[in-house]
């Protein structure tokens, strides 16, 4: 079978390792299309040398006359949906996404009311235009050239995602195309599913009812799976004694140590300073409480270094920034840091997933000036212990001093709350069951569906007509003119 496997950039598969991997076993050809040709160009190698791994590069615009009217209206319908009031919190999404909408559409929001008060009806009129908008030449035929089986695309939920018309194109041709959301918010922070999949393969319920009432994806179209990027993690041991991890460190072994990680930069301002304060704390801590002299690990995360680079803490005693250079997933410094802690703390990380499964407790701090990137998603109140999660939460430093103080005593309900949470949000085909395993499966099960090619309705071409008569007759659909 030939998968052909819409990626965006090749940095994107990190998350379907085990599942790319287990479909060139099994004998299918995995072709990675990714937008950035200057990626394609080196030399394949490793992973990406197996022979049953083809790499492309896909076209990503347009080239008719439909594209100065998709790409404004996924981008308006992409921004309108921050008006739901299920996002009244998340003022930051909001922001991110008004940014990426015309210009026009947020002047003229702005000036209107009646429009963001009725912003459903004029998602239902945008959607429409995306219903009716036709195939593009180019995007068909990269699809016709490389005669896939199926399509897999992530993460599809960019703002205006180009990805939708491959979607379309499929459907067109009647190849049986499948959605793998990339990540655990990829569905409540970004954009909007613009043409359903027949097929959507989720991490877990929450996804799946996220797919249902966001996206507007039927229910019969989407499997629960599991979430494969931490297939591997799952398989990992320690590297290292905790002796010798320590001695690394410049720690005394016979010390407790807490592990701080990092968040991306989306989630608020630079970290330092905050660090700063909680280590204040702790060291201000009561004596008789174990924190006070811990050992402190600070780990930035991977995809945001640059205020670590110049950020200085050997003033503070027993405490070591990791230094070692950090991949993005099955990161065996991230496993001996969480296996050698007695607990963990962050903002609002993947990390803390990582931490579950290590069976590590997990807490955070919800600190104004990064309100935007905890309370403000969606995605970090499924992360709470109130939740069914694993991530206390606290309001102040005392709250979490007394929280802290406390792990040691609960560690066999910490194990069990970890196990719950996992058996639920990441592998819930069971803890012994990789997700990559089981996505492999769906997909294999979805090439048989029998799909036939999808023909334009009769209805779809007077609407095209309208359209194109309104834009030749100077109508914009960026609302730039007005």
């Amino acid at each position: 079978m030939r998968i052909l496997f819409f990626v965006h950039t090749l940095g994107r598969t990190r998350h379907f390792r085990s599942v790319i991997g287990r479909l060139v076993e099994r004998g299918h050809t995995v072709i990675l299309a990714a937008a950035r040709q200057q990626q394609l160009q080196r030399p394949k190698a490793g992973f990406y040398g197996h022979p049953n791994i083809e790499l492309a590069a896909c076209p990503m615009e347009r080239e008719d006359k439909w594209a100065a009217i998709v790409g404004p209206f996924r981008r308006t319908r992409d921004y309108l949906r921050f008006f739901d009031p299920r996002f009244a919190h998340a003022s930051k999404l909001s922001t991110r996404a008004a940014e990426h909408a015309p210009a026009g559409w947020n002047r003229a929001i702005a000036r209107h009311p009646w429009l963001k008060r009725h912003w459903r009806l004029v998602q239902r009129g945008l959607a429409l235009a995306e219903t009716v908008a036709p195939c593009d030449a180019a995007f068909r035929g990269f699809l016709e050239e490389c005669s896939p089986d199926l399509v897999l695309v992530t993460p599809l939920v960019d703002f205006g995602s180009y990805q939708t018309d491959y979607v379309k194109c499929a459907h067109q041709l009647g190849v049986p195309v499948l959605y793998l959301p990339f990540s655990w918010d990829n569905l409540t922070s970004r954009g909007m599913i613009h043409a359903a999949p027949d097929c959507a393969l989720v991490w877990n319920k929450l996804q799946q009812d996220e797919a249902v009432t966001l996206h507007g994806v039927p229910a019969s179209r989407i499997v629960v799976t599991g979430a494969p990027r931490f297939d591997e993690f799952f398989a990992m041991t320690p590297d290292r004694s905790r002796e010798a991890f320590c001695a690394a460190l410049g720690f005394n072994s016979q010390r407790p140590m807490l592990l701080y990680v990092c968040s991306a930069k989306f989630i608020g301002p630079p970290e330092v300073d905050f660090v700063r304060q909680w280590i204040a704390a702790l060291r201000a801590a009561p004596a008789s409480s174990w924190v006070r002299d811990a050992n402190v690990l600070v780990r930035p995360h991977p995809a945001n270094l640059t205020d670590w680079k110049s950020a200085n803490l050997s003033d503070l005693p027993s405490v070591a920034v990791w230094s070692t250079r950090s991949i993005l997933n099955a990161d065996q410094g991230l496993y001996d840091s969480l296996y050698h802690s007695t607990a963990v703390v962050g903002l609002n990380t993947s990390a803390m997933i990582e931490a579950a499964i290590v069976g590590r407790p997990v807490y955070t701090i919800v600190a104004p000036e990064f309100a935007g990137g905890q309370g403000g998603t969606l995605h970090f109140w499924y992360l709470l212990v109130d939740n069914g999660g694993v991530v206390f939460r606290s309001d102040t430093f005392e709250e979490h001093l007394r929280q802290l103080a406390e792990a040691p005593a609960h560690e066999a309900e910490t194990r069990e709350r970890c196990r719950r949470f996992l058996e639920s949000f990441i592998r819930p085909r069971g803890l012994d069951v990789p997700a990559g395993h089981v996505m492999v499966e769906e997909i294999e099960r979805a090439a048989s569906m029998g799909k036939r090619p999808r023909a334009a309705r009769f209805w779809h071409h007077p609407l095209r007509w309208g359209l194109d008569a309104a834009v030749r007759a100077g109508f914009d659909p960026s609302l730039d003119a007005s």
